[in-house]
């Protein structure tokens, strides 16, 4: 019952609380059983998003500890979802999976949908953690049950974060290929565990296909730097479209790819950059500056003339921003607060934020109308603050980026007045950094030739 009711206004709040894009619908073949295989970096969000995009209705398994007592487990149960204990949470508690795969099996073998982790474990980070052979058991033993006729299709998806955790940041998913375990059934029949073990090893190499890889940990922040600084310029030198995410997501591949590649081969190269780069995105955070301020291109735009006509387009746009912001934004504002005490791991930081967003504004929308209704007793004017409600948010959420872009100009102009030496180094820095990541680009795709 949860499900029905909770799939679509998750589709709606999900799509306001990420920038989101995905690709691959084309991919999903109907009429047969399929397993959804994603990566795993935030909790109880990414099978809301699978679920929300894809047409079939799925029945999810997540980490067994989640389902203590007896109105969680029936909430979860309500929401199609289903225990899968792991190794770390004992061995009775491993039995209890007999449970779960022969679900899995029944669901498969009526050609249902079910979603599962492959990783097994839910770490926010910017890599594929090993995979686990429970997936890959799941489909054999179906198959077998079938005698390899049932053609279960196990259909990776990526999903791609900039910040798992902050509200307004950008979600790519891509739905791969399906992969049909078909061709390993003579190697199964032969030696079970070396075809569970070659099928999990082509999954983990399709998944990979679809998410940004940092194989090094120490580079994670270098990469973000980089991505500040050089994305836009990568989209510009390929001629796509910088507001994209999908573009911007096949930029972050590559840049990750380049980033690999020289951390292998060129390592010197690697450590000079970090030291720029860190350097260089430490002092504008300290300045409280973005990248995109000091570009060329940004600069000699910036006049009295844009002066005027940013702060004309503030003063026109603000009360309609603040209408916005106190009709729809209290309980982001709330939730928010909540989920800083509660949240224990930071992978769990969005699904408490987003999900209790979505049940506060459920609540405080109602309460809104209620009271207009009884104050002005005027179905005319109730109609009408109905519809200003979702319009004013609407703008809220485009002017806010904008009012902070103007304002990060503003705060630049003003640093240019009072420390234009500053300034002038971090440009200076900037244009060293970009020169030595052309270098480090042409060596990188020389090795690709």
């Amino acid at each position: 019952m949860l499900y029905t009711i909770l799939r679509p206004l998750g589709n709606i709040f999900f799509r306001i609380f990420y920038k989101y894009e995905y690709i691959g619908l084309k991919n999903i073949p109907a009429n047969k059983p399929i397993i959804w295989a994603p990566n795993h970096t935030n909790a109880l969000v990414d099978p809301v998003i699978v679920a929300m995009t894809v047409p079939q209705k799925v029945r999810f398994y997540a980490r067994g500890d989640v389902f203590k007592g007896r109105f969680v487990k029936w909430a979860l149960n309500s929401m199609n979802m289903s225990p899968m204990f792991r190794l770390q949470e004992g061995y009775g508690e491993i039995k209890k999976n007999n449970k779960s795969f022969e679900e899995c099996r029944t669901l498969l073998a009526s050609n249902k949908t079910i979603l599962i982790f492959p990783e097994a474990i839910c770490i926010q980070q910017r890599r594929l953690q090993p995979l686990k052979k429970g997936l890959s058991r799941i489909v054999f033993q179906t198959e077998e049950n079938f005698e390899f006729k049932k053609d279960v299709c196990v259909i990776p998806i990526g999903l791609n974060y900039t910040n798992p955790a902050k509200f307004r940041s950008k979600l790519f998913m891509e739905i791969g290929k399906p992969i049909s375990i078909q061709k390993y059934e003579e190697q199964y029949k032969q030696d079970k565990v070396r075809a569970i073990n070659s099928f999990t090893k082509s999954l983990e190499q399709e998944m990979s296909k679809l998410v940004v890889i940092i194989k090094n940990p120490d580079n994670d922040e270098l990469v973000t730097g980089i991505e500040e600084i050089y994305i836009h310029l990568w989209l510009k030198e390929h001629k796509k479209n910088e507001k994209s995410i999908e573009h911007q997501y096949h930029a972050s591949r590559a840049i990750t790819d380049m980033v690999n590649y020289l951390d292998e081969q060129h390592p010197e190269l690697i450590e000079s950059l970090k030291t720029k780069v860190l350097s260089y995105t430490k002092k504008l955070k300290k300045n409280n500056l973005r990248d995109h301020l000091l570009r060329p291109e940004k600069i000699n735009k910036m006049s009295i003339g844009t002066f005027i006509l940013e702060f004309l387009m503030l003063w026109m746009g603000l009360p309609i921003y603040a209408i916005g912001l106190a009709t729809n934004f209290p309980p982001y504002f709330l939730a928010k607060r909540i989920a800083t005490k509660k949240a224990k791991d930071i992978e769990f930081f969005a699904s408490i934020y987003s999900n209790l967003a979505m049940f506060i504004w459920l609540i405080y929308y109602p309460l809104q109308l209620l009271t207009v209704a009884l104050i002005f007793r005027s179905w005319m004017f109730l109609g009408i603050y109905a519809l200003v409600v979702p319009m004013t948010a609407a703008h809220a959420l485009a002017f806010y980026p904008m009012m902070k872009k103007i304002f990060g100009r503003w705060r630049l102009l003003d640093m240019v007045r009072k420390d234009r030496k500053t300034v002038e180094e971090l440009i200076s820095e900037r244009t060293a950094i970009i020169e030595e990541l052309q270098i480090a680009k042409e060596k990188y795709l020389a090795s690709k030739n």
